[in-house]
């Protein structure tokens, strides 16, 4: 890997939080004090949310504490060390995002159950500059803090119905492609691309995840209508 990553946390208030990464082998003053990318950063007492699992990383992993901060080094050498900052940076940025404490439960909830091959796939969607952070809204989707915004339209019934069926179902083959993904990753841990379509469609991961989109939608229909 190019990059090392660093965990900083500040415990007192405001508490703060951020997943950075910098360059491993820096060849300007810049690099070394920079870091080239943040994969997630928050702050307030929503980082509650994921204290124990930066108490975890604490123990796990050195530390370096500067004033009323601790850097936690991760540890190149552990397999376990990449998938901790990923996992941890994701959380805090949708911390970041979540406009409720609901929100906050339900994504950081989300993102500590998740499955390593999800965290790798996610991370990248977010550090993707064309994608970035609707990555975060799908997560958010994906996770019940959110329902895909449906805007109806102020015409005729019928053109209303006709405005929402256009609008619904774009969103759900978007949310089919990105779980058909995340099964076909599953299945192949280290793709060495990303599936094509064909390959979703010919192994059976466009069918199951249309299931799984439309089940999981109806499920927040119902939450939200009772």
């Amino acid at each position: 890997m190019p990059f090392k990553y660093i965990i900083k946390w500040r415990r007192h208030n405001p508490e703060k939080v951020s997943v950075e990464a910098y360059h491993k082998y820096p060849k300007t003053e810049q690099e070394k004090r920079k870091p080239a990318f943040i994969i997630g950063k928050a702050e307030g007492a929503e980082i509650i949310a994921i204290r124990h699992m930066l108490e975890k990383a604490a123990k796990k992993f050195p530390t370096k504490k500067y004033g009323k901060t601790i850097h936690i080094i991760l540890n190149e050498s552990d397999p376990t060390a990449y998938e901790t900052a990923y996992r941890i940076g994701l959380a805090a940025a949708l911390i970041n995002k979540a406009q409720t404490p609901q929100e906050v439960k339900m994504c950081t909830r989300y993102i500590e159950n998740a499955m390593p091959e999800e965290i790798w796939f996610w991370t990248s969607k977010l550090l993707d500059e064309e994608i970035g952070v609707k990555a975060l809204d799908a997560l958010a989707i994906l996770s019940g803090a959110k329902q895909p915004s449906i805007k109806p339209s102020i015409k005729q019934n019928a053109q209303r119905q006709n405005q929402q069926k256009g609008t619904f179902w774009p969103i759900v083959r978007h949310l089919m492609i990105e779980k058909a993904i995340q099964l076909y990753v599953k299945d192949h841990p280290q793709p060495e691309k990303q599936p094509e379509m064909r390959e979703l469609k010919q192994g059976g991961y466009m069918n199951l995840a249309k299931k799984i989109v439309l089940k999981e939608l109806n499920q927040q229909r119902k939450i939200g209508t009772s």
